[in-house]
């Protein structure tokens, strides 16, 4: 079995993509390279519960691929064990002919739980990559989760490619295949209180709080836990936040809403890190905020070690000389854990579908 390796999944957006071109997919014309979607597959085949069958506890959705423990109390780990298949025409789809023999690529499943600020993998197969079924046991801590997971499957390159006009990726880290995603409901978004579970309240209540036309807040009056604040004088939207569906048009809406929403509050946090990170020491003053840099400082200062970035972040935020480019870096290092433009067009697909 494989176990977890903890880290932050690749340096490129979520490319979603590969629909024959004749169903229309804007998501498969958008791509500039050969883009396998859903050409992995995930198989989830057994959770235990503590140790224990999930037997009738939870509401287990096999056909959806979702598992709701929103009704179980007093449960400390949930445990995942399947499997991930390559078939070699997939590989022989997505990689050039003179790749086949020794592929440059890597398999491994992404977890994602943007409430508890933690994205990681576990690689099940490096370079050279074989076509195949690779195991997985996967473990989510509930102490550490909030709302929803997300785990999905992803497969990238290793090494650079050839140019020259080549329909295959050419960029380390690029993805060029995916499967469906499983998705993990812990708890519902609106019991509020986290970090970036948001509270729902009336914006026009609060003098402190930005007027009726903003969507969300972040509040970093109390530093040592921040909170978000969605405002209900916008309840359509908060409608589609709260939703807790797992496809079709108003999960999708949800999921292109709070990319927008995170990416903006993780710019907010990261600077507010930098801030309160010691430029002597590189330890930051509150505990949220450890996270927030095991998250983001390979991709701010890839060249430097946990230590030197953190305290590299800290002096840069602090100088009007380099202030600019760490925006920039900023900027940069949070896109790359969103892809608002990918998420969008899947959402402008399932209109134009529905519209048929």
């Amino acid at each position: 079995m494989a176990t977890v390796n903890e880290g932050v999944e690749g340096t490129e957006p979520d490319e979603e993509g590969e629909d024959d071109v004749q169903t229309g997919s804007l998501v498969n014309q958008s791509l500039p390279h050969e883009y396998e979607e859903e050409g992995l597959e995930f198989d989830v085949e057994s959770f235990r519960l503590d140790g224990a069958p999930l037997g009738d506890r939870g509401n287990l959705d096999e056909d959806d691929q979702f598992l709701s423990l929103v009704d179980e109390g007093n449960w400390e780990s949930l445990e995942l064990e399947g499997t991930v298949s390559v078939e070699q025409d997939t590989v022989e789809e997505i990689f050039p002919f003179d790749e086949w023999e020794e592929t440059p690529g890597r398999l491994a499943l992404v977890k994602e739980n943007p409430l508890a600020m933690s994205r990681d993998r576990q690689i099940l197969a490096d370079s050279p990559l074989d076509g195949g079924t690779y195991e997985f046991t996967m473990s989510i801590n509930r102490d550490d989760h909030r709302g929803r997971v997300k785990i999905k499957p992803f497969l990238t390159r290793t090494e650079k490619g050839g140019s020259g006009g080549s329909k295959h990726a050419s960029k380390i880290g690029a993805r060029v295949a995916d499967g469906l995603s499983w998705i993990v409901r812990l708890d519902e978004r609106e019991d509020g209180g986290s970090l970036l579970m948001p509270i729902i309240e009336d914006f026009s209540d609060y003098d402190s709080f930005p007027d009726e036309n903003h969507i969300h807040y972040l509040s970093l009056e109390a530093p040592r836990n921040p909170q978000l604040y969605l405002n209900q004088e916008h309840p359509q939207v908060v409608e589609v936040l709260n939703n807790t569906g797992a496809t079709g048009g108003p999960p999708r809406l949800r999921d292109v809403l709070y990319d927008y929403i995170e990416h903006s509050v993780w710019t907010q946090l990261l600077m507010q890190t930098a801030r309160d990170t010691s430029p002597d020491t590189g330890e930051p003053e509150y505990r949220w905020q450890e996270d927030v840099l095991d998250i983001f400082l390979d991709d701010l200062y890839p060249d430097l070690g946990e230590d030197e970035a953190a305290i590299r972040l800290a002096e840069d935020v602090r100088s009007h000389v380099d202030i600019p480019d760490l925006v920039q870096r900023i900027e940069r290092a949070v896109h790359q854990q969103y892809d608002i433009p990918s998420d969008t067009t899947n959402l402008i697909e399932e209109a134009i579908q529905s519209g048929d």
